[in-house]
């Protein structure tokens, strides 16, 4: 809450007092991506909990084999042949990562919020790639962090009010420092994908996010982490198959590209 209405403070910056000129088709598309992100970014921290950043940097990029498949389901566009290829590295690559054998809702739920995350980290980027060429960038950012601010607001009034337990939030130095980071971070995150977004397909963006789990592997071993030979394997396997979804070698036509 605290992270996403800093950020959407921040924006509003950015827009210098031109709030009231917002369109509502823009806060429409807001609230629809900002239901999304909430559920994603939520998950994600659930999974945080339990597990360390590196597999779950790992895990989250399956978001990657996961928007083409998307892009077809209910947009009719067949994946390439390399698209499929990745897919089943990537898979691969899961199982290596989080033995999905031993994933039961007792012991490994960090891992399966996670990669649930990952599944609405797609859907996602399908919304903002559908709503971004339509929006201008400052205010479709505005409206969907403002939108996850309040929907994580409601979802603690909710706890609250049911009686749901949460884990007391200590503020200290450090806790201040990272939700000014983070929500600095969220504020030009968000405005620089709405404007990329108008001009890279939601498929072509997924694999350049892709990134994002080499750079969360990186980060982990400097902070003393070590998903060991099986893990690595299994990341490196994720990032292969991400790289090969976009060789167009293997196949003449790809169903991504079509209009």
């Amino acid at each position: 809450m605290l992270r996403f209405g800093l950020g959407a403070f921040f924006v509003a910056l950015m827009l210098r007092g031109h709030l009231r000129r917002i369109p509502k088709a823009t806060w429409r598309a807001g609230a629809v991506c900002g239901i999304a992100i909430f559920t994603c970014y939520s998950l994600n921290t659930i999974g945080l909990m339990t597990i360390s950043s590196s597999a779950s940097g790992f895990l989250t990029a399956l978001y990657v084999p996961f928007t083409p498949l998307l892009v077809w389901v209910f947009f009719g566009r067949r994946p390439a042949v390399t698209a499929f290829i990745g897919v089943a590295m990537a898979f691969c690559g899961l199982i290596l990562l989080a033995n999905p054998f031993e994933l039961t809702l007792a012991n490994n739920w960090g891992e399966w919020a996670t990669i649930l995350s990952a599944f609405l980290s797609a859907f996602e980027i399908i919304l903002v790639g559908r709503y971004a060429p339509r929006c201008e960038a400052r205010q479709l950012a505005f409206t969907q962090l403002t939108c996850v601010f309040v929907f994580a607001l409601i979802a603690q009034g909710i706890a609250y009010l049911t009686g749901i337990p949460l884990k007391e939030t200590t503020f200290n130095h450090t806790v201040i420092f990272s939700i000014l980071w983070l929500a600095t971070i969220v504020a030009f995150v968000q405005v620089l994908l709405s404007w990329a977004q108008r001009f890279v397909a939601p498929q072509r963006a997924a694999i350049i996010f892709a990134m994002e789990s080499v750079f969360a592997a990186i980060i982990g071993y400097i902070a003393g982490e070590n998903l060991g030979f099986n893990g690595l394997a299994g990341g490196a396997l994720i990032v292969a198959g991400i790289l090969v979804s976009e060789l167009k070698f293997l196949s003449s036509r790809s169903g991504l590209e079509k209009k």
